[in-house]
């Protein structure tokens, strides 16, 4: 009976070094697999055999497969990834606004406006000289220009802002599924012993990471490895069953203000949920499309609110003026602008109303064309102080500059400290459930010869059974 007791043992170390050996080639092979978690095979000695009346051990049993992933580690890059992922998007959001504000340059609105009002100083000395007349209404005409395309420009990244939330939910939604399908096949897959398949966590793990990178995402396990994944505290999955994100915009009655939101119905879909995430891509592209390009946003920062504003109350000051004044050919109470479609005036639809320079009211007396009172008003604006919010027009435009620059180099600094947070705790998690390659490769030799002896085992065995049937013959 020993000689047989000594070949299962043989039999089970050959066994467990296979496996062995099977498992760290599995991890040298996923050393670059998105999600992979280092395996170790897990094993225990196995029930003894009896032998002179005690009880000898009888070989080695392959338990489990041990993962190294960390449930803590995972939380802390989860949520760090929402973080990086926002004032990403922020920095990128932040340089193209940069780049269509032109500053600093000597195309920007400021110079322009600068421009501007420093022909009605020239005015103010020469106000019958056509050919002054005309550099301004040239130089209003380009001011227009360069106000109607940053409003395009920032209408469009509005669009892109909608366009990009809208391709991020199709994203969330495709992980979510994917999230609860992995849940399904745990589930299903555990071994007889009750053990999980490491494989379909570590798939379900890299969703809920990717999904990290949309939104603020929380999980919670259940005691059968199940997921229950949450967005901004709403449940997007419970075991093998999800929820679907939706965009639904709501236009206010009153203002006609658009806003975005991302929700899921409840169970009876007779109403929504809002998730809207702070966090993620997701959530910079809510707050880039709800308030910081928002033209009609009232209760926070927004750029295209403030340029509307600014232009708006350029346009409102000098045809304040200039319909008190009489031109060179007598015409009287023109203003210098006027929208382009008869609303309000915004950057994006003001425009110059007079095209004759003989029209420019700078006289306020209809018989008396060479007098300077209007020019000289409105060069005065220059140093107005209640042009807007208790500033002149280039105070107000350069604190409008300088809070976009602001913003800029905040998104840039929590990107910096954001990102080194994610490294450090990827580095961290790797060091633990990453595969080492030089640790794998000693655990080859290791295996190998583990193998080597066990088959030695098997071979001296071989040997006694050899000499024990030949004494008998």
């Amino acid at each position: 009976m020993s000689t047989f007791s000594t070949l299962e043992i043989g039999k089970r170390a050959l066994q467990a070094a296979n496996f062995a050996l099977d498992v760290t080639s599995n991890n040298i092979a996923n050393i670059e697999t998105p999600g992979y978690s280092r395996r170790e095979m897990s094993v225990s000695e196995n029930f003894p055999f009896p032998r002179f009346g005690l009880k000898i051990g009888g070989g080695v049993n392959v338990e489990s497969l041990r993962s190294f992933r960390q449930q803590y580690l995972d939380r802390e890059v989860r949520k760090a990834t929402g973080i990086y992922n926002f004032h990403n998007a922020q920095v990128l959001f932040y340089n193209r606004v940069e780049t269509i504000f032109q500053e600093p340059t000597d195309t920007n609105i400021g110079e322009m406006l600068n421009k501007f009002l420093y022909y009605f100083d020239e005015l103010a000395i020469q106000p019958e000289s056509i050919g002054l007349r005309q550099y301004l209404l040239s130089t209003a005409q380009t001011l227009c220009e360069r106000l109607n395309n940053t409003s395009t420009d920032l209408l469009e990244m509005r669009r892109q802002a909608n366009t990009d939330l809208v391709n991020q939910v199709d994203e969330a939604n495709k992980l979510v599924q994917l999230i609860a399908e992995c849940n399904k096949a745990i589930a299903i897959s555990k071994d007889p012993s009750g053990n999980d398949c490491l494989t379909y966590i570590d798939k379900r793990e890299a969703a809920i990471e990717k999904l990290s990178e949309l939104g603020n995402i929380t999980v919670t396990y259940e005691a059968n490895s199940l997921a229950n994944v949450f967005m901004n505290g709403i449940d997007l999955v419970t075991g093998a069953a999800c929820q679907t994100l939706k965009i639904v915009e709501n236009v206010n009655d009153d203002t006609g203000e658009s806003t975005l939101k991302v929700v899921i119905y409840n169970e009876k879909k007779d109403f929504t949920i809002d998730v809207n995430p702070p966090n993620g891509k997701m959530g910079a592209a809510l707050n880039q499309y709800n308030i910081m390009l928002d033209p009609l946003e009232q209760n926070n920062f927004s750029i295209m609110q403030t340029l509307d504003k600014f232009a708006n109350t350029i346009a409102t000051k000098i045809n304040e003026i200039f319909v008190t004044g009489y031109g060179l050919n007598g015409e009287a109470g023109l203003p210098l602008f006027e929208s382009l479609n008869g609303d309000p005036i915004t950057a994006g639809n003001i425009k110059v109303a007079i095209t004759d320079p003989e029209s420019i009211p700078l006289s306020n007396n209809p018989t008396g064309p060479g007098d300077s009172t209007i020019a000289q008003q409105v060069s005065r604006l220059l140093q107005d102080q209640t042009f807007l919010e208790n500033q002149t027009p280039m105070e107000f435009y350069s604190n409008f500059i300088g809070r976009i620059a602001q913003g800029a180099n905040e998104s840039k600094s929590l990107q910096g400290s954001s990102q080194l947070v994610l490294n450090s705790l990827n580095s961290h998690r790797d060091s633990i459930m990453g595969v080492n390659m030089d640790e794998e490769a000693i655990n080859i030799i290791k295996y190998q010869k583990y193998l080597e002896a066990a088959s030695k085992v098997i071979a001296t065995n071989n040997e006694v059974l050899g000499t024990i049937i030949n004494l008998g013959r």
